[in-house]
């Protein structure tokens, strides 16, 4: 009876291991590696802890995986290869060489971009959750304290960069030179916060200023609106009832009052009417009777002045018209 295929996950980039950072897979080298494909037993770098070898290596996207091939008669590894085949131990971990700038923070996250595959080993825990093995170029094993030394210094990397990428674009707005220093850029700082104080100093003159010219409008518009208000009353163009509309109107903008009252038609006395009609009768005594017959008149002072028309047919005539 055939055994079922192990496949194992040697690195799976969507998740973040025990460092906190996730490896590309994409940037994991393999051309050492499958010269020398070697599956030790929990990162043990002896004869006696080689397992097998890992076959059928792939890349799938996100993953790399590989199937281990064991060949050990050792006491120790073949109990390690008895509790895999029973599925008892399902972790393994990668050994890798790496350069410390490779690992940089990409959209917030600490990311490993680029290192070579050495070895991977069966481990009791899967490498992306707790166990991986990083060694440096010269193929010393990194204990967990230099490890975490070199992430914490990427992040530092990565966070002065960012300060320093944005102390760029601030020196570029406010128009220094390259490569200003934060002693420069603090003394522009304050030569722009004094010139704002400044600005707003002079903003708030200007503002007291037309509030001064606006009060004085307001008072000389009060007073000639008043001024008027008081002599439509007097030429009859408003009356007691009609005052406290205008003045309500007035009090949201004596122009607007002003404009009303003096928009109101005035009021004929009944003397200007007397006197009017007088002189209107005085143009018709320079007239003859047959004057005022070819002209027209006489149906008007028949209409509009009756007494006046019989008083001149009677003249006339020497009768009273029928």
């Amino acid at each position: 009876m055939s055994k079922k295929k192990l496949v194992f996950t040697l690195n799976d980039e969507t998740k973040k291991n025990s460092y906190g950072f996730r490896v590309k897979t994409d940037g994991i080298s393999l051309e050492r590696f499958k010269q020398n494909p070697i599956c030790l037993n929990d990162h043990e770098n002896t004869t006696k802890a080689v397992l097998g070898k890992w076959v059928d290596i792939q890349t799938n996207n996100t993953l790399l995986t590989a199937t281990p091939e064991f060949d050990t008669k050792d006491t120790d590894g073949a109990e390690v290869v008895r509790k895999v085949q029973n599925g008892t131990l399902k972790g393994c971990s990668m050994g890798m060489y790496f350069n410390p700038d490779d690992l940089q923070i990409i959209d917030g996250e600490l990311w490993l971009l680029k290192c070579e595959l050495y070895e991977a080993s069966i481990v009791a825990v899967p490498s992306n959750a707790n166990s991986i093995s990083l060694y440096s170029e010269d193929g010393n094993r990194l204990t967990d304290k230099e490890v975490k030394q070199l992430c914490l210094r990427a992040k530092n990397y990565q966070f002065k960069h960012k300060q320093m990428e944005e102390l760029k674009e601030i020196v570029a707005h406010l128009q220094l030179k390259t490569g200003a220093n934060a002693g420069e850029v603090l003394v522009a700082i304050k030569g722009l916060e004094a010139k704002l104080t400044a600005s707003e100093n002079k903003n708030e003159e200007l503002k007291a200023k037309i509030q001064e010219l606006q009060d004085k409008e307001t008072v000389k518009l009060r007073a000639e609106f008043e001024t008027e208000l008081e002599n439509a009353v007097k030429d009859g163009r408003l009356d007691a009832d009609g005052k406290p509309a205008i003045v309500e109107l007035a009090e949201k903008s004596y122009a607007k009052g002003i404009s009303l009252l003096k928009a109101l038609p005035k009021r004929n006395k009944v003397s200007d009417n007397i006197k009017t009609e007088e002189a209107v009768l005085a143009s018709y005594d320079q007239m003859t009777w047959e004057q005022l017959d070819k002209g027209n008149h006489l149906e008007k002072l028949k209409l509009n002045h009756n007494d006046y028309y019989v008083e001149r047919f009677k003249k006339q005539f020497g009768t009273d018209p029928k």
